[in-house]
């Protein structure tokens, strides 16, 4: 019966011609469960080097807004991790000096955890290199990389090493701590003797977290290995020797029982097509997803200094993640790699992203449909780039208030559960794209067997959506989130058409839902989320 009703609702729209769409899911099984911190940030490296930049850690309002976002890993690496050193006391050395005056202690415990049955034997730990600058000259034009960029989206990046106090890194841990996140931090694997990595330094720092207490969710090693060549222009580090560091590199973190249970992610790649997925099926064939207990790769879709409005919510572009995440899926379980999927490090655009598009209304359209594309191919974390720093950060740069993406994030940890249900209508590759998952009742208070469907409408025209199944005087939450003066560039949003804004240090209510019934208009270019509270779906009650 409520099915025919649909289908009659349907009939008298295509007269008056508009566009109907059915939204159909799997109601027997989930089709996967994701982490509960499914949705996590990163802080480029880079603030380190500028000793946090424009960034406030002790700020109440970032604080406010961090907290918001828990429970969240906090990935600190990129590029610049690849030249930073650990510096543990307050004497001015850097890299190869300060290792070549290790104490007794560590020159026994860098025996210990790297043995030579591990590492080459000729392997002298008194004559620490960093790879880059052993092999580039610093005066020769550097070709630039993809991530070849400045911190703020728009200079040249600096290729040059610094180093990390131990002050820098307490700054570090009290801000998670304070907030509730868990770090991620990325080592330098280009930290070599020999050309095999020198994990002294790593053990430095090792040593100086446990000193203190600190608590660590997992080290990273290294930051997009298959693009070294052209970041350096004359090194490269094969994959089957980059799995050679990797062992080292668990040998070292096993050695710590407090570190039991911490990942260990790798190999964080480009992208997973072309160079970068050859590299990544390469390092698990030679035995790294045996060592890595998350398997991590990156992704953005188009270059931040040639993108273009429409690129944001063209369905070509938005498929491509698709088709490149189903590739780098298939390879990682063909060849047995049992460690969960984590997109490491992601965004809209590489580069620092999109000026004037990154941080607007528009790029909701990427990001949404990422996130509803990674937790239904079986991702288990999506890394976002970043809480801070370039254009495609989730705060503003300058101002720290929050840009689309923060409210879009907030609303979506607000709503979206673990549990992922299969959407078998509407194929989600066209103009109309809809994802469902149980609901988040711990932080939404709305009852267990609640779903929530996220859906946009990345089409010129308005859709009307019905729900076959579902009763048609079944009540509908919808949190419609729409840019606040009409533009697509909007800055500020609103939600439910209330502006979304922080005052006097405090969030706005997200749970004030405008309630409806089937059929549900769907706006063109607009997103939200549809939550149906009254479905009682027996699999999400777990």
């Amino acid at each position: 019966m409520y099915k025919y009703c649909f289908q009659l609702l349907c009939y008298f729209y295509l007269i008056s011609q508009s566009v109907c769409e059915e939204i159909r899911f799997n109601e027997q099984s989930l089709l996967n469960t994701v982490d509960s911190r499914f949705l996590s940030v990163a802080i480029d490296s880079g603030v380190i080097r500028r000793h946090w930049g424009n960034f406030v850690p002790d700020s109440p309002t970032v604080q406010l807004l961090a907290l918001a976002l828990s429970p969240c890993y906090l990935r600190m690496g990129g590029t610049d991790a690849d030249f930073l050193s650990f510096q543990p006391d307050n004497t001015n050395h850097l890299y190869g000096t300060s290792l070549s005056q290790s104490s007794n202690q560590n020159d026994s415990q860098y025996h210990k955890y790297s043995s030579s049955s591990i590492l080459n034997e000729n392997m002298d730990k008194n004559h620490v290199t960093t790879l880059h600058t052993q092999n580039i000259t610093r005066d020769e034009p550097l070709r630039r990389s993809k991530r070849d960029i400045g911190f703020y989206g728009d200079e040249k990046k600096d290729l040059t090493n610094f180093t990390m106090s131990p002050e820098f890194f307490d700054e570090i841990h009290q801000f998670v701590t304070s907030v509730s996140w868990d770090l991620i931090f990325d080592l330098n694997v280009l930290l070599r003797t020999n050309d095999h990595w020198n994990p002294t330094n790593a053990m430095e720092l090792m040593n100086y977290t446990i000193k203190k207490g600190y608590k660590m969710a997992g080290w990273e090693l290294g930051n997009e290995p298959d693009n070294y060549k052209y970041l350096f222009g004359n090194y490269t580090l094969p994959p089957w020797k980059y799995v050679e560091d990797f062992k080292v590199f668990r040998k070292l973190v096993k050695s710590y029982p407090e570190f039991s249970g911490t990942f260990l992610l790798g190999p964080s790649v480009t992208q997973p097509v072309n160079k970068g997925i050859v590299y990544y099926k390469s390092f698990l064939q030679s035995g790294g997803g045996d060592v890595v207990t998350g398997a991590t790769f990156h992704h953005y879709y188009i270059n931040g200094r040639t993108a273009t409005l429409d690129q944001f919510y063209d369905p070509t572009v938005l498929n491509s993640f698709g088709s490149e995440l189903v590739t780098a899926v298939n390879i990682t379980r063909t060849l047995g790699t049992k460690a969960p999927i984590w997109l490491g490090e992601t965004s809209s655009a590489w580069g620092g992203g999109a000026p004037g598009i990154s941080d607007r209304y528009v790029a909701g359209f990427m990001w949404l449909d990422k996130l509803g594309l990674a937790a239904r191919f079986g991702v288990d974390v999506v890394v976002r780039q970043s809480f801070y720093g370039g254009h495609y950060a989730l705060l503003d740069q300058h101002t720290l208030q929050p840009n689309p993406d923060y409210w879009l994030s907030l609303l979506y940890k607000t709503l979206v559960g673990q549990g992922v249900l299969n959407v078998t209508k509407p194929e989600s590759s066209g103009t109309l794209r809809v994802y469902a998952h149980c609901t988040n009742t711990h932080r939404s208070a709305y009852p267990a067997g609640s779903v929530t469907l996220i859906v946009l409408n990345v089409g010129s025209s308005e859709v009307k959506v019905t729900l076959p199944g579902v009763p048609v005087t079944s009540t509908l939450h919808l949190y419609w989130l729409t840019p606040e003066e009409g533009s697509l560039t909007d800055q500020s949003v609103s939600l439910n058409g209330q502006p979304l804004r922080v005052e006097n240090n405090k969030l706005p209510d997200l749970l004030i839902p405008q309630k409806t019934t089937a059929p549900v208009n769907i706006p063109a270019l607009t997103f939200g989320f549809i939550v149906l509270p009254d479905v009682n779906l027996t699999i999400c009650y777990s």
